[in-house]
This record gives C-alpha cells, sequence and structure tokens, in this order.
C-alpha cells in the first residue's frame, strides 16, 4: 500500500501495529525483538549505537522480548530524542561498532561491555551473568578476549562488570539456570554446572543442571515448557533412575526464582545439611 494511500485514521485502525512514533507494521506481522530494532533505527541518527541485548538479537541471539526497550549508545553530544520504547546511554568514549543499515551495531565486545555496566536497566546481578553466560555459550563472545577488552576501561558501572564476569560460567544452558547458579554462588554455595550422572553399571541416567555431588544434591529449574506435552513424564523417569542411585533433587521453579530467590538458596543450604 503507497505510503501517500494510508491516513493517520488507517495507521490507528486494527490494521496496523504501532512500534513507535510514527513507526508502524501490518497487525499481520510478527512483532520480535530484532524487528523493533529495526524499526528504531529508522528513528536514529546515523551515529547512534545499537547495543546490549537489542544488538545481540540482531547477532543472533534472542533474550530479550519484543516489548523489551530498544538499547541505544551515542555519543555524548549526539542529538536523540527519547521516547517510549528506547533506552539511550551516553558516552564521551569510543563507541566500538560497525555500520548497520543507516546507523551502527555495536561489536559482541561492545555490547557485553554495556550489558555488564548497564545500572539503569536495573538488571540484577544474577541476570546480567545470565546475559554474559548466553554470550559466551553461543561463541558470541570469547572469555579471554573479554577480559582483555575490560582490562583496561574505567567506563561507569566497571566494579559490577568486573564481579559479573568472575561468574560467569559458558556451560549454563539458559538465563534462569544461570541465574539460580549465581544465586546461590554469591550466597557461599557453589554448585557444579552439567553434571553428568552414570548408573553403578556404567549406564548414562542424565545431566543434571546444578549439582552438588559430594552431597549428591541436584538443583533444577523446571521452566514452563517443562509442564507441556510428555515433559513431565521423561523428567519423572529421569529423576526416578537418579534418585536410585542416592541423588535427592531439589525442583526451582519460575515462580520460586522470580518471586522468592533467598527462599530458594535457604532450601538448598537446608538440603545440603541433611
Amino acid at each position: 500500500m503507497a505510503e501517500e494511500a494510508l491516513t493517520l485514521c488507517d495507521l490507528r485502525s486494527p490494521l496496523f501495529t504501532r512500534l513507535f512514533r510514527n513507526v508502524y507494521v501490518a497487525s499481520t506481522t510478527e512483532v520480535t525483538h530484532a524487528m523493533r530494532c529495526r524499526a528504531a533505527a529508522l528513528l536514529a541518527p546515523s551515529r547512534a549505537v545499537l547495543t546490549g541485548c537489542s544488538a545481540a538479537a540482531i547477532w543472533g541471539l534472542d533474550l530479550v522480548g519484543p516489548q523489551d526497550l530498544v538499547e541505544f549508545v551515542v555519543p555524548e553530544n549526539l542529538k536523540f530524542d527519547r521516547q517510549a520504547g528506547l533506552h539511550i546511554r551516553r558516552t564521551s568514549r569510543v563507541i566500538d561498532s560497525e555500520p548497520w543499515g543507516d546507523i551502527q551495531l555495536a561489536t559482541p565486545l561492545r555490547l557485553a561491555l554495556d550489558v555488564a555496566t548497564n545500572t539503569r536497566l536495573h538488571r540484577s546481578l544474577p541476570r546480567t551473568v545470565g546475559y554474559l553466560d548466553a554470550f559466551l555459550g553461543s561463541g558470541l563472545v570469547d572469555l579471554a578476549e573479554l577480559r582483555r577488552y575490560l582490562g583496561p576501561r574505567r567506563d561507569n558501572g566497571m566494579v559490577r562488570a568486573r564481579k559479573a564476569v568472575a561468574l560467569v560460567n559458558a556451560r549454563s544452558e539458559s538465563v534462569p539456570e544461570s541465574e539460580l547458579r549465581v544465586w546461590l554462588t554469591v550466597a557461599g554455595l557453589k554448585p557444579e554446572v552439567q553434571v553428568d550422572v552414570v548408573a553403578a553399571s556404567g549406564s548414562f541416567l542424565g545431566r543434571l543442571d546444578l549439582a552438588f555431588p559430594a552431597q549428591k544434591l541436584a538443583v533444577e529449574y523446571d521452566g514452563e515448557w517443562h509442564l507441556d506435552g510428555i515433559q513431565p513424564r521423561l523428567d519423572a523417569q529421569r529423576r526416578a533412575a537418579i534418585e536410585a542411585e542416592g541423588w535427592r533433587f531439589v525442583i526451582v521453579t519460575k515462580a520460586d526464582l522470580y518471586g522468592d530467590p533467598k527462599r530458594v538458596v535457604a532450601t538448598v543450604r537446608s538440603s545440603l545439611s541433611l
């Protein structure tokens, strides 16, 4: 449909979905975070740099949802008006980036820096570590390179960034699993990650998200997909086989992890003392 054939009334009808001020898509279009990044790029000046988890989505790693803020970092004096749906940080330092359409895209190391140092989005330390774990696990970022990149920097938030990097583990298989591990770790408990369990007969029984092998205690996060289809039955069978070898389980749900993580830590600590 030609632009001149559309009226404001048309755009505000159920036929279209508003992404940002003056930016719309057909209502039949699936809206993803990457799409919102492309929409936001239409509003941004050429020197603006898409960064953080938004840049990660363009690099192929989906960690945030369609309605999460689109993240930019821009030169300190660049005019870029704020509006709902955008998160804009300013810096006087060089921003490592490459051309992306009419704007700039943060390099993987730069987007990791911005995720690690950004306190204004109010992400918890465990969530920040979870995102860094995902960057490492996907191969988007190399840990040794990230440490070298962060080494000489004095950006705001670097104390938090270094603390987060010290807690990363590329073997984590999901952000919630990483968050669970970090909550336990900062409380003084240090679970091992992705622990294989083998029966006395030598047969492989399964891999545990988090485990304390000396106490034979497994701690696992059951996301919503564990409730789908035959997955509950498969989980029960796998855990029964592992329990037969003397292991115990603490199962953590989404409601547990995001509702009262301190209670989760207390439950694990109590189970370790049994």
